[in-house]
């Protein structure tokens, strides 16, 4: 099943699609990627973020903002394919999602990072971090 979400409003595809594909203009990332196999993204940071959280492996191509970095850290972590373009052949996206799912080091790779960031106090942490900083006192940790 392919899921397909974001971009272009949903009315003005062309075309029949595909039985096995269903496209949404939005859907909520908590539900949908615990049962999602692998994560095709512009490579934006709040995307790569989720599905990390969720342990879900990434192809991401994305040149604009942001983009080219967090897609360079999803490379370098080995949690996904960076496609390197903003604009990616169909074949390309094809091929790495193919080598994504024939390969569990990214998904291995993503379950690590998704246990640390779920394990990480976040905010909460950030926030001890800094009134430990400006006390010169250690911070009381969990």
């Amino acid at each position: 099943m392919v899921v397909s979400t974001g971009g272009r409003p949903v009315d003005t595809l062309t075309g029949p699609l595909p039985d096995n594909v269903r496209v949404a203009s939005y859907l909520p990332y908590d539900e949908l990627l615990p049962k999602t196999d692998v994560l095709v993204t512009n490579g934006g940071y709040g995307g790569v973020q989720f599905a990390l959280r969720h342990g879900v492996p990434l192809v991401v191509a994305g040149q604009t903002e942001e983009k080219p970095e967090v897609c360079a850290r999803v490379a370098w972590s080995g949690t996904g394919i960076n496609l390197r373009t903003n604009r990616p052949k169909p074949e390309a996206v094809a091929e790495a999602v193919r080598a994504v799912l024939a390969d569990s080091s990214y998904r291995e790779a993503g379950s690590r990072i998704g246990s640390a960031i779920r394990a990480s106090r976040g905010v909460d942490g950030l926030a001890d971090l800094v009134a430990e900083v400006c006390s010169g006192r250690p911070a009381e940790r969990q």
